[in-house]
């Protein structure tokens, strides 16, 4: 663990609270734009190849995918720190970028510099480059990047809506969504860290009892019998992700869980060359909180399992964490908003293994089938129950 190449700042010290700094500019439109080694144009990033391919000439520039050693950093050693040590460290280690702010949705951006003009990926909306400003940008330790490219994630996108009964049937059709998917590197922490915990609570054990019943004819129920026990559980946890922007629905984003992390390579902006990069609005010590939740849900299983019996019952828990730690980390996502009938849609697909998570129009005639189909077949399963 090298506490000095610490990565990160509190939230007093926001990730993109602007600067005024001589020469940002310029520094970040390098930056920005890897140029072609051949005709000096701009390079961008191609998944299939996991190269630099220059968007004019087609010379390519090889890169290394070769998974990181990864080094975790100090939560504690890092909470501990002096505002003034933040702040040291966030001029030291950070770097110039353009960045622009959706009029619309809010969600702030860094900008691709291989592209005149540009939408927001989370609500469609033009961005106004002319409103982008030169921030500082903390760049993260590591990145996954995109082995999925933009034709593939069309295609996966289609064959996932053909799948969708209450799809309308209009909408089936790939041609009607556009190309509108946007590869955009979206930022997670991830914790690790031992935890112990000791429990109290009460293990239930069932046994079945006869008894006269109110008509005086023997009837058999189930009694349980309550213990009171107490224990201790042990576990690990590693990587456990966060979320570390607010521009995805909570209720699309956790749906993707299936990150090779494994493959984690250190963080270039060459990987970035082309493609969206989401700028963090969660700080490490929020999202530790939501960890800790994480955790604890499977430590209470983990209790249940230690109690044993039939049923558990958790009085009170008290956890201790240690050696907790965290990184800041870029996850590959295809982003989509498609506007129906007024409404927004939004989808993601995983730049790694091509999953899709999404809202979508449904079919209301369909619906309104199933569910009528529901029903008579509640009432046929009480008719026949009542004939017996």
């Amino acid at each position: 663990m090298n506490a000095s190449n610490l990565q990160f700042f509190n939230s007093s010290i926001l990730y993109n609270v602007e600067q005024n700094y001589q020469g940002a500019e310029q520094e970040a439109l390098s930056a920005l734009q890897i140029k072609c080694p051949g005709c000096g144009g701009a390079m961008m990033y191609a998944p299939k190849t996991q190269n630099l391919q220059c968007i004019y000439c087609g010379v390519t520039k090889p890169l290394s995918v070769q998974p990181a050693q990864i080094q975790e950093n100090d939560y504690v050693l890092w909470a501990q720190k002096s505002e003034e040590e933040k702040a040291k460290t966030v001029q030291e280690q950070s770097m110039a970028a353009l960045q622009v702010k959706c009029d619309q949705c809010g969600a702030t951006v860094q900008l691709d510099s291989t592209k005149s003009s540009t939408n927001c990926p989370y609500c469609g909306t033009s961005l106004i480059l002319e409103k982008a400003q030169v921030k500082r940008f903390w760049q993260p330790d590591y990145l996954l990047p995109f082995v999925i490219d933009k034709k593939e994630c069309s295609s996966l996108f289609t064959k996932w809506l053909n799948g969708k009964w209450f799809l309308p049937s209009k909408y089936k059709n790939g041609n009607v969504w556009g190309e509108k998917f946007q590869g955009v590197y979206y930022p997670y922490w991830t914790y690790d860290a031992h935890t112990r915990t000791t429990y109290n609570g009460e293990r239930g054990v069932n046994h079945r009892v006869t008894v006269k019943g109110p008509n005086g004819k023997p009837t058999t129920r189930t009694v349980t019998d309550w213990h009171t026990v107490s224990g201790v559980v042990a576990r690990f946890f590693d990587d456990i992700l966060v979320p570390a922007s607010k521009n995805l629905p909570q209720d699309i984003i956790k749906e993707q869980k299936n990150w090779p992390l494994q493959s984690l390579v250190q963080y270039t902006p060459e990987f970035t060359a082309g493609f969206t990069t989401d700028v963090y609005t969660v700080d490490f010590t929020e999202g530790v909180e939501t960890a800790k939740q994480q955790m604890e849900r499977t430590i209470e299983e983990d209790i249940r399992k230690d109690i044993g019996g039939n049923q558990q019952r958790i009085h009170s828990k008290q956890v201790f964490y240690t050696d907790l730690m965290f990184k800041l980390i870029l996850l590959p996502l295809w982003i989509g908003a498609f506007k129906i009938d007024g409404k927004t849609y939004q989808f993601i697909i995983n730049g790694r293994t091509g999953e899709v998570h999404g809202d979508y129009p449904k079919d209301k005639l369909k619906v309104a089938l199933v569910v009528f189909g529901a029903v008579v077949a509640l009432l046929l399963l009480i008719y026949i129950i009542f004939q017996f």
